[in-house]
């Protein structure tokens, strides 16, 4: 905790530091500046070059804390021990300008050697990682139909992105984008073939679409209660249930009561279940999901629908304004606009998988980052980067090694007291367990080995307020339950063992009587 205190004070400080010299308070500002001239026209160099090179060097952090203690209480031998000054614990304040410190550039040594074995490291798990990943998705390729499909013909995703829009095309489908689109409309409407497309295409299907998920939209804007088949068969049923079966225990969340009345539904026929799906308020399916964006003209995304949507009544009201008659109708730019979107759609052919694989891959090369510390928190390190990536894509194993939840929680006093709750629960007693082995040896047949385990608990004082336990608690726990479940799984395990040194010595002794055999022959 004294780590991260230090951490957070000191980066006030450097903030302040940054924002006094960067930009204006630099000797010579941005245009004659070569160094500002090349980090901000995106040549080379970033913001953390400049900073480095004119402001200060900052903390110097390794494996996410700062420089350790050495067994004399000393992070360099020129400080004192167990020194307090922020320079002492890594923080640089010289910069490259004026030149550093010996012992600020032996900690920026530390520092540098540090990445520079992170990335030796990382190399060859990352590279091998993103083979893997390619070899997997290959396959992957956008067909005739619009649909991703591996090797195999087995269907990936209906729709390429949900969308089937490819992303280098999306540039002008942007709603900043459109009055530029409006401005050129007799060079894009030739070089697109507006005429032609609409000649082939109707559009009506798709309006059609966009006009039923409005209406339902309006019908239930007030309405906050979702409507679902099972919700009224659960409405209907669930005094019935309840009244039949009482008590029992809670399976999954769940309470005998709901798992009846879940069991119920799934024992349902198909008549009497679309007796219930009829009498709920269905939203009608988005266009994207009933007609195909490439045979379908005018089939396109709501969020698109509603950007052209606010653009041509926006376009409309202007033209009135200016009192002159515009030179295109606001159809024929709704209908530019929605061949620009059938345009952007990604093409049969295009390998998707590959791209997915070198969008994972390139990243997780750069990644420097292998695992993530909380300072004075052994129990809350998490495994990140590279690390957590290969368990992930590569294991896949399904215990992974820091399991991680984050709970949104709502901002009322009352959420915030069941947080604290559930803290409380959560929170360990225990600081650590020692475990002594000796082997005792009776005679040479009696040999058995002897194991000391202490259990160290906090004193009550560290969990008084965070946990709703007293010491004599705990003790009760560990005496009725605890030592009972241990020995039980000590019991299986020698059992377990016994059983494998049986079946070597008999194995031995096959062979030992297979070898006499041969020899009396």
């Amino acid at each position: 905790m004294v780590d991260l205190k230090f951490k957070e004070e000191v980066n006030n400080y450097n903030n302040e530091v940054n924002k006094v010299c960067m930009p204006l308070g630099l000797h010579r500002s941005f245009p004659e500046n070569n160094l500002q001239l090349m980090v901000q026209s995106g040549a080379k160099g970033s913001a953390v070059n400049t900073m480095q090179i004119s402001c200060l060097l900052g903390q110097i952090e390794l494996e996410g804390r700062r420089p350790p203690l050495m067994a004399s209480g000393k992070s360099l031998p020129c400080f004192q021990p167990y020194d307090f000054s922020p320079s002492s614990g890594g923080f640089v304040t010289g910069r490259f300008l004026t030149g550093i410190k010996p012992s600020e550039f032996f900690f920026h040594c530390m520092a540098g050697r540090e990445g520079l074995v992170d990335t030796a490291v990382k190399t060859s798990r990352s590279g091998y990682l993103q083979r893997c990943i390619i070899k997997h998705l290959e396959g992957l390729v956008v067909q005739y139909d619009l649909t991703v499909r591996d090797s195999d013909g087995s269907v990936v995703q209906f729709l390429y992105g949900e969308d089937g829009l490819d992303i280098p095309k999306t540039q002008f489908l942007q709603p900043e984008q459109f009055p530029f689109i409006a401005e050129n409309y007799e060079v894009i409407q030739k070089t697109n073939h507006l005429d032609e497309a609409l000649a082939r295409m109707e559009s009506h299907q798709a309006n059609q679409q966009f006009k039923a998920i409005k209406k339902w939209r309006a019908r239930h804007q007030n309405s906050v209660q979702r409507e679902g088949g099972f919700l009224m068969f659960c409405q209907k049923k669930m005094a019935s249930v309840k009244a039949q079966i009482t008590g029992g225990e809670i399976k999954n969340g769940r309470d005998p009561a709901t798992l009846q009345l879940l069991k119920m539904w799934y024992e349902l026929d198909e008549k009497k279940r679309r007796k219930y799906m009829k009498k709920t308020n269905k939203c009608p399916d988005p266009s994207l999901g009933v007609w195909r964006p490439d045979t379908y003209f005018a089939s396109v995304s709501e969020t698109f629908e509603n950007g052209v949507e606010d653009y041509i009544n926006k376009w409309e009201s202007e033209n009135r304004q200016s009192y002159m008659r515009p030179a295109l109708s606001s159809d024929r730019l709704k209908d530019l606009l929605y061949l620009k979107w059938q345009r952007s759609l990604c093409d049969p052919g295009e390998a998707v998988g590959l791209l997915a694989a070198q969008s994972i891959g390139e990243p997780s090369t750069q990644m420097t980052l292998n695992t993530f510390h909380f300072a004075g928190r052994g129990e809350m390190n998490v495994t990140l980067g590279i690390p957590r990536l290969r368990e992930i894509l590569m294991v896949a194993s399904a215990k992974i090694k820091t399991p991680m939840m984050s709970v949104p929680v709502f901002n009322t006093k009352k959420a915030f007291k069941k947080v604290k709750q559930l803290k409380r629960q959560l929170t360990r007693v225990l600081q650590k367990v020692e475990i002594e082995e000796s082997l005792r040896v009776k005679c040479k047949q009696n040999k058995h080995r002897l194991y000391k385990i202490k259990f160290h608990f906090l004193p009550h004082e560290y969990y008084r307020e965070e946990k709703c336990v007293k010491p004599k608690d705990i003790l009760h726990f560990m005496e009725t339950r605890f030592f009972k479940i241990f020995l039980e799984a000590i019991k299986r395990k020698s059992a377990k063992m016994a059983s494998f040194t049986e079946v070597s010595t008999r194995k031995a002794t096959r062979k030992d009587l297979d070898g006499r055999t041969r020899r009396k022959r």
